[in-house]
C-alpha cells in the first residue's frame, strides 16, 4: 500500500490512477498527516457489490426526509 498527499495526488493524478490500476495496489491519500481517501482499482463486479444504485437512493432519501412536500402541491 503506497501513502501520497492531497498535493501529489493534485499534481500527478493520471500517475496515480494508472500505479493503482497496474499493480493493483491500493493508494491512501492523506491530508495533514491523517487517512484522508482512497484510490483503488474497481472491476464491474466490484461496482455491482458496492450497489451504488442503493446507495444513491438511500442517500436523496435521507437528504430530502422531513421536508415539507406543500411545495410541490400545486405541480
Amino acid at each position: 500500500m503506497q501513502f501520497a498527499t492531497v498535493a501529489e495526488v493534485r499534481n500527478g493524478l493520471s500517475r496515480y490512477l494508472a500505479r493503482a490500476r497496474k499493480r493493483r495496489e491500493p493508494i491512501v491519500v492523506t491530508h495533514h498527516g491523517k487517512p484522508y481517501a482512497l484510490i483503488q482499482p474497481l472491476s464491474e463486479s466490484d461496482l455491482e457489490m458496492l450497489d451504488w444504485k442503493g446507495l444513491a437512493e438511500r442517500r436523496l432519501r435521507d437528504a430530502w426526509e422531513g421536508e415539507d412536500d406543500a411545495l410541490y402541491d400545486d405541480l
